[in-house]
């Protein structure tokens, strides 16, 4: 069974390489070299692991993944009532602040006080890492891609 779905996928990763090869450049990039062809190196090396054994080798020979043992965490009822609207907080939060001042302020604002109030991160490790979201929304959207995100209702 699980052969099967290995040669499914080095169909589905060939038909797509081969399918998007004679594309411009431009075209390409995503489907055949982010997606086919990265996908059809990991297939090759799935099935080199099925040709092998080197699961059954590296397991001990009975073919299985070791697992982490799995247990059960029982938490206070008043913790997961906490932990549930402190997300549904967040989420709302973010929600809102992407509608009131758009995407290119609030995720780096929600990233950078996520970090600092959820994650007790010290403040350049936050202000950092809300740089790196500016930088991605801004840098690679707006400013290489070209895609405009809306503003949001307070700069609209």
């Amino acid at each position: 069974m699980k052969a099967d779905l290995t040669f499914f996928f080095l169909l589905v990763f060939s038909a797509a390489a081969f399918a998007g090869w004679a594309w411009p450049d431009i075209a390409k990039i995503m489907p055949v070299y982010v997606a086919a062809l990265p996908g059809l190196i990991l297939v090759l090396v799935q099935l080199y692991r099925d040709a092998t054994g080197w699961e059954a080798r590296r397991s001990g020979g009975d073919g299985g993944i070791d697992m982490d043992e799995t247990y059960e965490v029982k938490l206070e009822k008043n913790t997961e009532r906490q932990r549930t609207l402190a997300f549904f907080a967040w989420l709302t939060g973010g929600a809102l602040g992407i509608w009131l001042l758009g995407i290119v302020i609030s995720l780096p604002l929600l990233i950078f006080l996520y970090a600092l109030v959820e994650g007790k991160e010290k403040w350049l490790t936050s202000l950092i890492m809300a740089a790196c979201a500016y930088a991605l929304v801004w840098g690679l959207f707006e400013y290489m891609l070209e895609t405009r995100w809306p503003p949001g209702i307070l700069f609209g």
